[in-house]
């Protein structure tokens, strides 16, 4: 088979398989980061360059991150125009999804140098913000899909896939 075809082919096997049980271990385990482990493994197997497999891998989130968003957008428009949400409430729960990313991306590095404790305590803490501004803004917390990830919350990717 030709290299050409067989390295790509088979970056994007364990791309796939990196995705799925990364989005699981994710949610399970805050320290767990595979990203970089698969991509140096990509790159030392098969002689590729590291910054085009991190693009490839960068891509690859970007373009999950956007269908998320779109899918998220549409089920809470659909909520809106079935009466169990205003619009107000729609377009406060992108613009705290939005905050909560922010935050997310720039305490990565902050979470990965928590203990377990430290980190558990951090992502609890969150949590009752999140719980107590849903109350404040009379949203049911079922609309409110993140859940803990490493540095922070991310989206809960169960409602998205019902």
């Amino acid at each position: 088979m030709n290299k050409n075809i067989l390295i790509p082919a088979a970056a994007l096997l364990l791309f796939g398989g990196a995705a799925l049980v990364t989005s699981n271990a994710f949610a399970q385990n805050a320290t767990v980061n595979t990203y970089p482990t698969i991509v140096q493994k990509l790159v030392d197997r098969f002689g590729l360059n590291a910054e085009e497999v991190q693009q490839v891998f960068d891509e690859e989130r970007d373009e999950h991150h956007a269908k998320m968003q779109e899918m998220m957008e549409s089920r809470l428009t659909e909520a809106v125009t079935n009466g169990e949400l205003t619009e107000e409430q729609k377009q406060l729960i992108l613009q705290k999804q939005e905050e909560m990313q922010t935050e997310r991306e720039q305490n990565r590095e902050v979470f990965q140098n928590m203990t377990d404790e430290e980190r558990r305590t951090a992502m609890e803490e969150k949590h009752d913000e999140l719980e107590a501004w849903a109350k404040s803004n009379g949203i049911d917390l079922q609309y409110l899909m993140f859940q803990m990830k490493a540095g922070g919350f991310g989206m809960h990717h169960g409602w998205m896939h019902e």
